[in-house]
């Protein structure tokens, strides 16, 4: 079943009335991902963020020392918001419907990019070891989410990837290393949008 409705013969999908009667086109969470995207591509040497193209954001400084809940409560109206639910706010998401945890799990591969080498293949073993036991609680660094969650990095585990070699299962590290290039490659696209004030 289609979420679209329908202003003026245009599409607007997933508004949601969120506070105070203005509406958002997305969930705060979507928003949460392009801060955070932000943040990395501001940390990082290999991206140079425009920042002129983010006016009424705050500057560099803000955004990075500024809790995203804080930085919220401050900004949504005015650069997302908007009274009228047909109407377009000052930034827009540049797809109708993003794939949250896609976004997700691109971000966490790529946080955890520099994790040491685990086998022939390189890091990939260990960066999606790294974001399996995060998601999991097992690295003590969150609370745990579990099958009823949102998210569950269930496809990071690198000890489900097996297939049948002389009569028994054995791992698979190419099919997750090639799920985690994926993941990396796309969160290198964003960081690249994010620069430009594109998202995702």
């Amino acid at each position: 079943m289609s979420n679209a409705i329908y202003f003026n013969n245009k599409v607007a999908y997933d508004w949601i009335r969120y506070k105070n009667g203005y509406w958002i086109p997305h969930r705060k969470r979507v928003y949460l991902y392009w801060f955070k995207y932000l943040q990395e591509a501001e940390r990082s040497t290999d991206y140079f963020v425009n920042w002129n193209k983010y006016k009424g954001w705050g500057d560099a400084k803000e955004i990075l020392e500024t809790k995203f809940d804080d930085w919220w409560q401050n900004h949504w109206v005015d650069l997302f918001g908007t009274q009228v639910r047909s109407d377009q706010p000052k930034y827009l998401i540049s797809t109708k419907q993003p794939k949250t945890e896609a976004l997700r799990l691109s971000l966490l591969c790529w946080q955890r990019r520099d994790a040491p080498v685990w086998g022939k293949r390189g890091n990939a073993l260990s960066i999606a070891k790294e974001v399996y036991e995060y998601e999991l609680g097992i690295s003590g660094e969150k609370t745990p989410r579990y099958g009823q969650d949102e998210f569950t990095a269930g496809s990071m585990n690198p000890y489900t990837f097996k297939v049948l070699d002389g009569g028994e299962y054995v791992l698979d590290p190419q099919r997750l290393q090639s799920i985690v290039s994926r993941y990396l490659k796309n969160a290198k696209k964003y960081l690249k949008n994010v620069c430009e004030c594109q998202f995702p």
